[in-house]
């Protein structure tokens, strides 16, 4: 029997009211995939597009591998498997966007003449790899939202969505052609039930909803359910639940002037402990914690790149931020000493 690929799932938070996040600058030069074990795929909760600029390498896309020697680009539907491999020390430069398309298309594309549906089902269909030199109006489209979003001017989110709008039908068109030499994968069974099982966590995530009500909204029983997403995520449904509530707790902590206990019921904990226990699981600190110091960038919880994989902490973020948390916790310990104060507290 054919071992198991390895594949992690990573979340990245959305500001609220934008519909892109840019992964751009020099973090992104490196030689990719030295770090993670061979083989090993994962998949994000919104639709990827990754600009090569220069590099040598391999992407897989689902079951297939496609070569790059050079500017490329990737157009990766969410909930499908991928990863980016350089060959051994080659120092390739990418940047990324990562969009929400299910939230564009239902907000801003609902005076078109097409459905919804007919419009995300092609796109959310297979991933596709293109070469530069055989796309270019495409990799200059791209091109051009990546330097939108770098430049961060006048007008940023009415432009992006201009942009998104032809990027939306230029890729509409291309998908419904029949060119098996760019699909990547497509969509499994398996992969559309977590899809709609993220989607209503998505929609949903400030009620006080329960495993059943997900799995009703995916037509599944709710232990099949369960199967079905553990398998695909490496994370319990929940667990994915608590990881939206967190992310949207962090936005509120940076745009509005809420209390704790406030923003904790919000994003639908419905007790304060439940937030406190839940958050400093998933970053390692107390709510009260990450406001005081400011850890939040702007991204929500995209800076950490936080993974699924194995308690939904990968070896490379754990290691990154381990020693900010030590030193965090040491002078936690020297404030108590001063004044009394429950770090957990609202």
């Amino acid at each position: 029997m054919a071992a198991k690929k390895q594949v992690e799932f990573r979340y990245y938070g959305m500001a609220p009211g934008s519909y892109v996040l840019p992964m751009l600058g020099k973090g992104w030069e490196i030689e990719y995939g030295a770090d993670q074990p061979k083989g090993l795929l994962h998949f994000h909760n919104f639709l990827e597009i990754g600009c090569c600029y220069c590099g040598h390498g391999t992407v897989s896309i689902g079951e297939r591998d496609f070569r790059y020697d050079g500017a490329c680009f990737t157009f990766i539907p969410a909930n499908i498997p991928h990863t980016t491999r350089s060959d051994p020390g080659s120092i390739d430069r990418w940047e990324f966007l990562f969009i929400d398309l299910v939230g564009f298309v239902k907000n801003e594309l609902s005076d078109t003449s097409l459905p919804r549906e007919e419009i995300l089902q092609p796109l959310n269909g297979r991933g596709l790899f293109f070469l530069r030199e055989e796309n270019e109006h495409l990799y200059l489209l791209i091109r051009q939202i990546l330097e939108e979003c770098r430049e961060n001017g006048s007008y940023e989110q009415e432009c992006l969505k201009g942009y998104l709008t032809v990027l939306t039908f230029q890729m509409l068109r291309i998908a419904k052609q029949e060119n098996p030499g760019m699909a990547g994968g497509s969509a499994s069974r398996t992969d559309r039930f977590v899809e709609a099982g993220t989607a209503y966590i998505d929609a949903h995530f400030f009620e006080d909803i329960r495993v059943s009500d997900i799995a009703d909204a995916c037509g599944l029983s709710q232990t099949h359910f369960r199967r079905v997403f553990e398998e695909a995520t490496n994370m319990k449904p929940m667990d994915y639940l608590n990881m939206v509530r967190i992310s949207r707790a962090c936005s509120l902590m940076k745009k509005q002037d809420l209390s704790m206990a406030q923003i904790g019921r919000s994003v639908g904990f419905q007790t304060e402990s439940s937030f406190n226990r839940n958050f400093r699981k998933l970053t390692g600190m107390s709510p009260l914690q990450w406001k005081k110091k400011g850890i939040q960038d702007g991204t929500d919880l995209s800076t950490f790149r936080i993974s699924a994989k194995k308690g939904w902490v990968t070896a490379m973020w754990e290691e990154r931020y381990k020693k900010l948390w030590e030193e965090m916790d040491r002078k936690e310990q020297e404030n108590k000493t001063k004044k009394p104060e429950d770090p957990d507290s609202f």
